[in-house]
């Protein structure tokens, strides 16, 4: 008779039993929300552990768990706990889950529950696939707090964002963005700082389109030197490897006058003295090589290009762009990359 219906296995059955004992301690127990994976879906992971405040506030933070039952998985003990032995198929799921990962062995008897969290780094390698310990010492339904240490503290993350968000209004509404580099910055070649600034301009399309041309870049510290600082030779070797760092400084960077940025960084980059001083004293006149400025401008030409592509800026307006930056150098057509007073056209995409 039982034959000619679908069977509830043994193994079914302590599958069942250990989904039991950890949904009772997560649900019951710590107060969390225990979602079981489908069974179709289940490639390692039996389900995801939510985890709740006591005030029910649901996270966001997560634990997935692998869970066995029966004693067989219980009978392999060494001094510290019992062990897990994974199979080879399971080691790279678990190792590139995104979520922590908690193995789960389940005493159907006693209703007890032992876990230890997946490494890949912990795992050791057994001559069919590798093996993990499961300390006896970390009961389930104690360790509510130290599950806690692994998905770390709640963030607000609304609150730690209003900051963030503010900063961002202010600088869409600026006309102009000073970003200021000291003289320490200089000598310790500081890269990640300005690099991160200007990430932080294109985080959103939004903000990379509001504060087109309008950051200043200025050193400070070198207010007691005499000399420009294009004839200083600390400043010289950082701003050639802050250009190195800054493509897309052709977008963001302040054309309409009064601007020293560009001729700042043009100047750092090509041999340039000062061979004079007018009448009042205010104004000085410099020498320079201008073929220099010509590979200045055609190593920005593409990030320039870039850019607005990402931002699907009209062909028209990034012309615009950088004939504004040619005006602001002074650059004759002729020195242009390839004698062209723009980029090179693209195609759209439809």
């Amino acid at each position: 008779m039982t034959s000619a219906f679908p069977q509830f296995s043994h193994s079914a059955k302590l599958g069942e039993k250990g989904v039991s004992i950890v949904s009772k301690v997560v649900n019951d127990d710590f107060g969390w929300i225990f979602r079981r994976n489908p069974q179709e879906h289940d490639f390692g992971i039996d389900g995801q552990v939510d985890v709740v405040t006591p005030e029910g506030a649901v996270t966001g933070q997560v634990l997935a768990v692998q869970i066995k039952c029966g004693k067989s998985f219980l009978e392999e003990r060494n001094q510290w706990g019992c062990v897990y032995r994974g199979e080879q198929k399971h080691l790279n799921y678990l190792a590139n889950y995104p979520l922590p990962v908690i193995v789960i062995i389940c005493d159907p008897e006693s209703g007890e529950a032992y876990w230890e969290q997946f490494k890949a780094t912990t795992a050791e390698p057994t001559e069919k696939a590798w093996k993990m310990t499961v300390p006896f010492s970390n009961r389930l339904r104690t360790s509510k707090g130290a599950l806690i240490d692994i998905v770390g503290p709640v963030r607000d993350a609304a609150e730690d964002l209003a900051d963030y968000w503010a900063l961002n209004k202010l600088l869409q509404q600026s006309e102009v963005i000073l970003y200021a580099l000291d003289a320490e910055d200089v000598r310790s070649t500081e890269l990640a700082y300005p690099r991160a600034f200007f990430d932080r301009l294109r985080a959103t399309r939004e903000l990379a389109a509001d504060c087109q041309n309008k950051v200043e870049i200025f050193f400070s510290g070198y207010d007691n030197d005499s000399r420009e600082l294009f004839e200083i030779p600390e400043v010289r070797e950082y701003v050639a490897k802050l250009d190195g760092v800054l493509g897309d400084l052709f977008f963001f960077v302040r054309t309409a006058q009064p601007t020293h940025t560009l001729m700042t960084f043009a100047l750092c980059q090509t041999s340039a003295t000062v061979v004079g001083v007018n009448a009042g004293g205010d104004t000085k006149k410099v020498s320079f090589e201008p073929r220099p400025f010509g590979g200045f401008v055609e190593r920005h030409c593409g990030p320039l290009n870039e850019l607005t592509e990402w931002l699907n800026m009209p062909l028209e307006q990034e012309r615009r762009l950088f004939f504004d930056v040619v005006d602001c150098l002074k650059l004759p057509v002729s020195q242009a990359p390839g004698g062209r007073r723009q980029p090179k056209k693209r195609k759209r995409k439809k």
